[in-house]
């Protein structure tokens, strides 16, 4: 008999995370779009028979402009960028850059929660009525301040006729704290998996 997956793990990836989220929620023969492959880390250990990948450098698709007619997909696993880059200068950002595809990555929270806002309506025209949307996100800390991404992007996903299903907390390590400063928040070690079905109809609001 499998482990239960549990709502809060220390999951070695994001591939072991959506292994565990597919025991749950996804079947091999549901079509799945992945507007935000990267270098498909997802996908390494567990894959659907029928996948549609994009992403900006791999085929210059935006995931804020699908080029799929509305209702395709019975799930879509949106994996934005979800930091802002001008809040966390560290030497992990380059390399976000190059797996995102990243040309023009807003510097400020509010310009990072809009590019996820604006996939999230395009995710959702992509979705069948009912199907399932994961949608990674985290809370942060930028230039000094609390920054609820998390928060955010419920909101707008509620907004949109979403149902939230499910919640998952990635645990993770922590980044050293920078010399020289003073902590004064709570260091971030998690990030989190929505898990949201569409409406059942092709209503958008």
């Amino acid at each position: 008999m499998s482990a239960p997956v549990l709502a809060a793990t220390a999951w070695p990836t994001n591939a072991h995370l959506i292994e565990d989220v597919a025991r749950l929620y996804l079947k091999p023969d549901m079509l799945i779009l992945d507007p935000t492959f990267g270098r498909g880390i997802w996908w390494q250990r567990w894959k659907p028979n029928r996948i549609i990948i994009h992403d900006l450098k791999l085929d210059g698709v935006d995931f804020r402009n699908l080029p799929e007619a509305d209702g395709t997909f019975d799930a879509v696993a949106f994996d934005p960028s979800y930091v802002s880059v001008g809040g966390r200068k560290t030497t992990t950002i380059p390399d976000m850059h190059n797996r995102y595809g990243l040309t023009d990555a807003p510097t400020s929270p509010a310009g990072v929660q809009a590019d996820i806002d604006a996939g999230l309506k395009e995710m959702v025209r992509v979705l069948k009525p009912g199907g399932i949307l994961l949608t990674k996100c985290q809370d942060y800390i930028s230039s000094g301040k609390f920054f609820p991404g998390t928060h955010y992007t419920l909101t707008t996903a509620l907004s949109l006729g979403l149902t939230l299903i499910d919640r998952l907390e990635h645990l993770s390590g922590v980044r050293p704290q920078p010399p020289g400063r003073r902590q004064v928040h709570s260091r971030r070690n998690l990030s989190t998996l929505f898990v949201f079905k569409g409406a059942l109809s092709h209503d958008r609001r």
